[in-house]
């Protein structure tokens, strides 16, 4: 059974593992709330001694220097629908009232992907890219076959591909 002896102990120790850290540091905050009143009172002093030996001078702020007009730009160009790493052919030669883009489609090959490695029309038959065309082709033979094939990681279209 625990003694009255035994519960003041238990008590005294809870409160020198509590309390002692609590008057230290609100011992310390009072300690540095009275010094920095003292820093203040010190500065405002300092800055009545300065004041009263100098002139009231406000020193004078420069006018800002008026900016030109600036003229109307021109609106950019509507961004073209197509992706940025399939140029159909019209575009590529600059046909049907279209302007190839400068930058990135102009480093784009100008061709599909079964152009460029010369696939027969059997082979096209049997290969995804070129039912859907307005996708890239190693994405449409990834869709279709759940993997992107070996040629497609070789192909020069797919190298070309900007990472996102």
């Amino acid at each position: 059974m625990i003694s009255f002896i035994d519960l003041l102990v238990v008590i005294g120790m809870f409160l020198v593992r509590f309390g002692a850290p609590l008057v230290i540091v609100l011992a310390l905050g009072y300690f540095l709330k009275r010094l920095d009143a003292r820093w203040e009172a010190e500065a405002r002093a300092q800055r009545g001694v300065e004041a009263a030996e100098q002139p009231a001078q406000r020193p004078s702020v420069p006018k800002p220097a008026e900016r030109p007009a600036t003229p109307k730009r021109a609106p950019l160009p509507a961004p073209m629908p197509q992706q940025p790493f399939i140029i159909p052919p019209a575009m590529a030669r600059g046909g049907a009232g279209q302007v190839a883009q400068p930058g990135l489609l102009a480093q784009q090959p100008a061709a599909y992907c079964w152009d460029v490695k010369q696939c027969s029309a059997e082979q096209r038959a049997n290969c995804a890219a070129p039912q859907q065309p307005g996708m890239p082709c190693w994405q449409a033979r990834f869709d279709a076959e759940g993997k992107i094939p070996d040629d497609c990681v070789n192909c020069d279209i797919f190298q070309r591909y900007p990472l996102m």
